[in-house]
């Protein structure tokens, strides 16, 4: 038996990511670490899948009970989650951003390299470390300049030199992962295309003002679904080269207006667009498009998922929920 040790467990990936393997690794023990006990409301099947984890409360800040329950359970892989993840919030709270993102980490990667040091682990970052990209870099591939300029990105690269520094320095089997922007059913709505799903579906649902309040409309930004990003995620697990960085992404842009223009034709809801100046970031870059052919070269994975899908499962699951 395999065991993996997930960290943010109770969020949105990480909840996406245990059903994953509880329906397709029958011979993996799953132990996940959380602030709070997961909810997951966007799986049918949450009580199974709650009572088939092992399931830790406790804070990765507190480095000594966590030495301790790497030495206990000794994971063959680890996949890390935990994170402030929120853009927009660590421009609000820029020290909580980047002290928690960069110390959780490292007390993950020193008690694996003191207690656990043959095990895998994936360090999961962001397409932000690339900062302002010109159109004509664009789509992204990992060669690129990295260059954060928001409070989360930059604890994001800070996370993935670490990463480097513990895979080349202490010999640990790191890989990490620039994951670009991934959406599904689950996201909490203050991210952007979760905010305007639930929007659309506030208005058929409770019939209120069919208008759609968005920030920056013309910014395009790489979606991916939820459900390629983890089995990207399991893709390096099985053939990523440790000490490299893949970039987890679609290969196509979708700018905001594209987002509500899709969700209308969906619903076939007529609305009106308000912008809102308080969702308009200090410094945003226009455009962001990843290139992935290096983890199709590698591991063998592909994005299966389109994007309207995509869209509509969310839909549907704030449909349920607003």
């Amino acid at each position: 038996m395999k065991s993996i040790l997930i960290t943010g467990i109770s969020g949105f990936v990480g909840g996406h990511y245990t059903r994953f393997l509880l329906n397709t690794k029958k011979d993996v023990i799953i132990h996940g670490i959380s602030r709070s006990k997961p909810v997951w409301d966007f799986i049918k099947d949450r009580k199974k899948n709650l009572n088939s984890i092992h399931f830790y409360k406790f804070d990765l800040l507190d480095s000594t009970p966590l030495n301790r329950f790497m030495k206990d359970i000794q994971p063959d892989y680890i996949l890390h989650l935990a994170a402030l993840s929120s853009v927009a919030e660590s421009w609000r709270t820029p020290v909580d951003s980047f002290c928690n993102n960069t110390t959780a980490f490292l007390n993950i990667v020193e008690a694996a390299r003191n207690e656990n040091p043959d095990c895998k682990i994936l360090s999961v970052g962001s397409s932000e470390v690339y900062g302002i990209v010109k159109n004509e870099d664009l789509p992204i591939p990992e060669t690129y300049r990295l260059s954060p300029s928001n409070p989360y990105a930059a604890a994001r690269l800070s996370q993935e030199y670490l990463a480097h520094i513990y895979a080349k320095g202490y010999n640990l089997n790191i890989c990490c992962a620039r994951s670009f922007n991934h959406i599904g059913p689950g996201q909490k709505d203050h991210f952007v295309v979760s905010s305007i799903a639930k929007q659309f579906a506030d208005i058929s649902v409770n019939g209120k003002n069919p208008v759609i309040n968005i920030g920056e409309g013309s910014i395009i930004r790489d979606f991916l679904d939820v459900e390629d990003v983890i089995v990207a995620y399991n893709a390096i697990f099985e053939k990523g080269l440790s000490g490299e960085t893949y970039n987890v992404c679609s290969g196509k842009g979708y700018s905001i207006l594209d987002i509500v223009n899709s969700l209308s034709e969906i619903t076939l809801i007529k609305i009106t667009i308000e912008q809102q100046k308080d969702l308009i970031r200090p410094v945003d870059n226009p455009v962001i498009i990843g290139n992935n052919h290096k983890i199709i070269e590698q591991t063998g994975w592909k994005p299966t998922i389109p994007f309207k899908a995509t869209l509509k499962k969310i839909f549907h699951y704030w449909c349920k929920h607003v």
